[in-house]
C-alpha cells in the first residue's frame, strides 16, 4: 500500500436559499435565532378517495362548509395558543410553489385576510393532538364564490400571538398518513341538511422561515448548516495525479477536523466534486446553487471524535485518467442532520488541523 497526502489549497464557503418545501415539518414560533412567521398550504382539487373534482358537482351541489386540520408532532395541548387561517380573496389559483417560495421573494401575504381562528384540542377520536379551522356557512363563500370550480386551494396558518419556543406539524410529505387535510360539506340547497363530504390533501405547503443574520463565524472556517444555507467548496491541489499502471484505488479521503471543542456529538456530511469552476475568492449569496453535481459520485460520512473522512475513490478515480476535470469539492451538511444547527471545520488558517486529502493506492 502506498500513501499520498494533496494539499488543499483553496476554501470558501457560500450561501444559498435552502430548500424547505421538501420537509416533512410545518414550524411554528422561534427556534436557534430563526424565526417561523407562516406556512401555506395548498390543496389538492382531486377528493382523496375518488379522482372527482369540483367540478363534477358545480351543477347539482353547493358548498356547504369546510374543515382544515393540521396534526401535531407533539401530544402536549396548548390549548390557549391561537392561530390564524388566511385564504386569497383575489386569486382562483394557487399562489405559490413550495419548491420557490421563500422569507426573500414571497410577497402575497399581504393580499390574505383573516378567515378563521382556532386553538389546538385533542380529537375524540384517537386523542391525537390537532388544529381544525372551520369555516362555516357565511364564510365559505368567500372562498368558493359564486362557482364551485373557482374553489380557492391556498392557505395561510400562522400564530395570531408570539409564543415562546418553537410548535410542528405533519406536513404534506409526512409518512404517517397525517398530512394536511381539508373536509368539504356539501348539500343540495341552502335550506337542505349536509348531503355528504369529501376529503382532500395538501400538496404543497412550506413554512416561510426568516433565517438569522450571517455572522463572521460562519464566514471564517469551513462552516455548514441546512437551514441556514451555509456551504463550502474545498478546493485540493492533485498535482496532475495519475494512478499508476495496474494500481488500485483504495481511498481518497477529504479530511476535515470540527472547530467544536465538544466531538461527542455526530454530524453527517454530504460531498460531491463539482462541474465547473468555482469561485474561490469571495463569500457569495445565492438564489439558487449555482455548483451543480453528479449524484453518482456523492459520498456522505459522519464525524467521528471531531473528524469527518469522506471518501471521495470514485471521483479522483475519474480524474486520475484525464476523464473528469478537477473543479474542487462541494461540502454540506446532511439533511438527516438538526436542520438548525450548523457546524465548522479548520480551513487553512489552523496550524494542526488544516483540510488535507490522503490517498491510499496499491499494486498488485
Amino acid at each position: 500500500m502506498d500513501t499520498l497526502s494533496f494539499n488543499v489549497t483553496k476554501t470558501i464557503n457560500y450561501k444559498v436559499e435552502p430548500a424547505f418545501g421538501n420537509l416533512d415539518t410545518l414550524f411554528f414560533g422561534e427556534y436557534e435565532g430563526f424565526k417561523f412567521h407562516y406556512s401555506l398550504i395548498g390543496f389538492d382539487t382531486l377528493s382523496e378517495d375518488s379522482d372527482h373534482s369540483y367540478n363534477l358537482y358545480k351543477d347539482s351541489l353547493i358548498v356547504d362548509s369546510a374543515e382544515i386540520s393540521l396534526k401535531s408532532f407533539s401530544d402536549t395541548l396548548i390549548s390557549n395558543q391561537k392561530f390564524n387561517l388566511r385564504y386569497f380573496p383575489n386569486f382562483s389559483d394557487s399562489v405559490f410553489n413550495e419548491s420557490e417560495a421563500s422569507f426573500k421573494n414571497f410577497t402575497n401575504y399581504s393580499s390574505s385576510s383573516i378567515l378563521s381562528s382556532s386553538s389546538m384540542m385533542v380529537d375524540s377520536s384517537d386523542t391525537t393532538v390537532m388544529l381544525k379551522f372551520v369555516v362555516d356557512t357565511e364564510d365559505i363563500e368567500k372562498i368558493t364564490g359564486t362557482n364551485i370550480d373557482n374553489f380557492n386551494m391556498s392557505f395561510i396558518v400562522e400564530t395570531s400571538d408570539k409564543i415562546e419556543g418553537s410548535l410542528k406539524f405533519h406536513s404534506s410529505e409526512t409518512i404517517s398518513g397525517y398530512y394536511p387535510r381539508m373536509k368539504v360539506f356539501y348539500k343540495n340547497s341552502k335550506n337542505d341538511t349536509i348531503n355528504f363530504q369529501k376529503s382532500f390533501r395538501s400538496y404543497d405547503d412550506i413554512t416561510i422561515i426568516e433565517q438569522p443574520a450571517v455572522k463572521q463565524s460562519d464566514t471564517a472556517n469551513i462552516s455548514l448548516g441546512y437551514a441556514k444555507g451555509l456551504k463550502s467548496l474545498v478546493y485540493v491541489e492533485l498535482d496532475d495525479f495519475r494512478l499508476p499502471d495496474r494500481g488500485i484505488l483504495k481511498k481518497a479521503e477529504l479530511i476535515l477536523n470540527n472547530v467544536d471543542l465538544d466531538s461527542s456529538s455526530t454530524f453527517t456530511i454530504d460531498s460531491y466534486p463539482i462541474e465547473s469552476t468555482g469561485d474561490y475568492d469571495v463569500f457569495n449569496e445565492y438564489n439558487d446553487d449555482p455548483y451543480g453535481v453528479n449524484f453518482t459520485f456523492m459520498t456522505t460520512s459522519n464525524t467521528v471524535n471531531g473528524e469527518v473522512k469522506l471518501n471521495h475513490r470514485s471521483a479522483l478515480r475519474e480524474i486520475s485518467k484525464g476523464s473528469r476535470v478537477n473543479y474542487g469539492f462541494k461540502v454540506e451538511s446532511s439533511p438527516v442532520n438538526n436542520l438548525f444547527k450548523s457546524t465548522s471545520f479548520h480551513s487553512l488558517n489552523s496550524k494542526d488541523l488544516f483540510p488535507v486529502m490522503r490517498v491510499i493506492y496499491a499494486i498488485p
